[in-house]
């Protein structure tokens, strides 16, 4: 039975990826107009990382730390790039299947695979040295968050297990019932002082304390409905936000809540449907939703700023701000740049043939993008 779930949770997100089911990806995408005016972009440079995907492969993100770009892809293989030039450095074979980007900093670097595998790596001037390894239960569709000398990482088996930075061992676990149906997907947990913070595929939000793992906390953001298991999905998938001690999170087919960091008090919440990733400065919240519309939401009140439509079923990415624009990409490989202050589109650069699922990452005054088949690139307005 669980073989079972297992194999239509698969095919439930490949049907919501690759869009044979739902209103957004049934539409055609929309035709990209001319810009009057277009702001200059440039290519500063790119490269081909030579990464092995497939569908699985939607989560596989950049890391960016001091000046390296580092990429996995789902064999294992670990590519360090200078993300100035865009010179390779080194490559290392993990023979992991990661399905997820890698955790890390300038110590050490974390890998996870879809068999529940958790491995730490000590960095090396030119590639890494295995510290630990240990295998959890359930895969790894979400990047583990490492704060001092603890790693903190969700599985599909519901769990969120703390481990240790040092030797690999659990400080422990807790678990959450999980719904017949999800999403191939996780948000990674957020910390916050005393406090981890972590999304269930149940629409829930909970608050545990980092050292004992007891609940603080735990609030329902949406509520499964209707009456098919597709029209309940209420994951909690895109990575929610945390600023100035509150808590921005979104659900598919759900809501678009801000809840306060310390006592999970809800302050304010809007229909709303979205498994990507939310970015924000300090009057907005910017978050693309499943219709591949564009919205800027004022943190304060939960209302629309505005809604840029132009890109709609174009399965553009989370976005990224770079000074007062916006920026996401695209399933044709376009990266499009938006006035933050009223959704313009203000210019467009394409990068790639194909599609860019992972969010742009930002790096000094330039976006690093990578797409799906591991072909990165570094944009700069000129």
């Amino acid at each position: 039975m669980t073989r079972l779930i297992h194999i239509i949770t698969w095919i439930c997100f490949f049907v919501l990826l690759t869009g044979c089911s739902s209103k957004d990806n049934s539409d055609p995408p929309a035709l990209l107009t001319k810009l009057e005016n277009p702001i200059p972009l440039k290519v500063l440079w790119e490269t081909d990382t030579d990464a092995a995907a497939n569908n699985a492969s939607f989560n596989l993100r950049p890391l960016l730390v001091d000046n390296q770009i580092l990429t996995v892809d789902i064999v294992g293989n670990i590519v360090s790039l200078d993300a100035t030039s865009g010179r390779k450095n080194w490559d290392y074979e993990t023979q992991l299947s990661a399905i997820t980007g890698l955790a890390g900093n300038l110590k050490v670097i974390v890998v996870s695979s879809s068999d529940g595998d958790l491995v730490a790596y000590d960095r090396q001037e030119q590639g890494l040295e295995s510290r630990w390894s240990i295998r959890l239960s359930g895969e790894i569709r979400s990047i583990p968050a490492i704060d001092g000398d603890q790693i903190f990482v969700r599985t599909t088996a519901g769990k969120l297990s703390t481990i240790s930075l040092i030797d690999g061992s659990v400080q422990w676990t807790v678990s959450r019932r999980i719904p017949a149906l999800s999403l191939t997907g996780n948000s990674s947990p957020i910390i916050d002082e005393d406090r981890i913070i972590v999304g269930f595929d149940d629409g829930k939000l909970a608050a545990f304390d980092r050292n004992n793992g007891q609940t603080i906390w735990e609030r329902v953001i949406s509520h499964a409905s209707g009456r098919t298991e597709i029209q309940r999905l209420v994951d909690i998938d895109g990575d929610f936000l945390l600023k100035d001690g509150i808590i921005y999170v979104s659900t598919y087919q759900g809501q678009l809540s801000a809840l306060q960091s310390i006592d999970g008090n809800v302050l304010w919440t809007r229909k709303f449907s979205s498994y990507q990733s939310i970015v924000a400065d300090d009057d907005a919240l910017y978050i693309s939703g499943d219709m591949s519309h564009l919205w800027s939401i004022d943190r304060r009140t939960g209302s629309a700023f505005w809604k840029q439509e132009k890109l709609h079923a174009r399965k553009i990415t989370a976005p990224q701000m770079i000074d007062s624009k916006v920026v996401v990409a695209d399933l044709e490989g376009y990266v499009h740049w938006l006035n933050k202050t009223d959704g313009t589109l203000l210019g467009r650069v394409q990068v790639s043939d194909s599609r860019v699922i992972a969010q742009p990452t930002r790096w000094q005054n330039s976006i690093i993008v990578y797409d799906s088949n591991g072909h990165l690139s570094s944009v700069s307005t000129q």
